[in-house]
């Protein structure tokens, strides 16, 4: 048997992040962003979000160090990560220390959206 221990932080970011992502997928109470940039071609450094962010094909290329501290899906961005928003779908979601950054792919356009748990109202 093995027992997984979890500290306080990672269990109360689990939660937010499981309320933050069902209040983005709910198209009736959809919280406002703190932030919100279009991505392009050209690889670019967005203000308060680390990191190097640009698109080709669709596809999100986000260049990070272990430092810049952005996660996805539980693991660490050390790299380039590559993600595939998809087109009017639901946003993939990232992690920056207390805030969450949603790609989203909306009339040929990709778009980082930032929310923070400050948010809070909207549950």
């Amino acid at each position: 048997m093995t027992i997984a221990v979890h500290s306080t932080a990672e269990t109360d970011w689990a939660h937010w992040h499981t309320r933050c992502s069902a209040r983005l997928l709910d198209p009736h109470h959809r919280p406002d962003p703190i932030a919100r940039y279009p991505l392009g071609e050209a690889p670019e450094q967005l203000p308060d979000v680390p990191g190097t962010w640009w698109v080709v094909d669709g596809r999100v290329f986000i260049a990070a160090k272990p430092g810049d501290r952005l996660d996805h899906e539980g693991n660490r961005i050390a790299g380039i990560e590559i993600l595939d928003p998809v087109e009017g779908g639901p946003g993939v979601l990232l992690r920056h220390d207390e805030r969450a950054l949603e790609i989203i792919r909306q009339d040929g356009q990709t778009v980082i959206r930032i929310y923070s748990p400050a948010d809070e109202h909207t549950r």
